[in-house]
């Protein structure tokens, strides 16, 4: 008699942990933190003067390019598309941001007024 024993292999992947709002009496920067987001994801490789959607996120322009874009929703910040569409885990944009916490930084900002500072 003949018998076989067969078993799977499973690799579990651990999410990556939502990082904690930041402390509400920390006001998050544009220049400093958000800006830099771009930079690193490349993002303004595309999204320069002349380029990709009339979206330009290089650093002079980027602030003025999110809300001539209506790209920011202050008043519901979860909605606004520069959250939303390249989001790591639900995005639709073929490029999204490298982390779940870079997508929350954005969010955060948006939530404290989304300011040019």
């Amino acid at each position: 008699m003949v018998s076989f024993l067969a078993s799977c292999e499973y690799e579990f992947i651990k999410p990556e942990p939502v990082p904690p709002p930041p402390d509400p009496t920390d006001t998050i920067s544009f220049s400093q933190e958000v800006q830099p987001i771009w930079d690193a994801n490349n993002c303004t490789g595309c999204h320069k003067p002349g380029g990709a959607a009339g979206l330009d996120l290089t650093a002079p322009n980027a602030y003025n390019s999110l809300f001539s874009n209506g790209l920011v929703n202050v008043s519901d910040p979860p909605s606004s598309k520069i959250y939303t569409y390249p989001h790591p885990s639900t995005g639709e944009h073929s490029y999204k941001y490298a982390t779940e916490a870079e997508a929350s930084l954005i969010l955060y900002w948006i939530e404290q007024g989304a300011l040019d500072n």
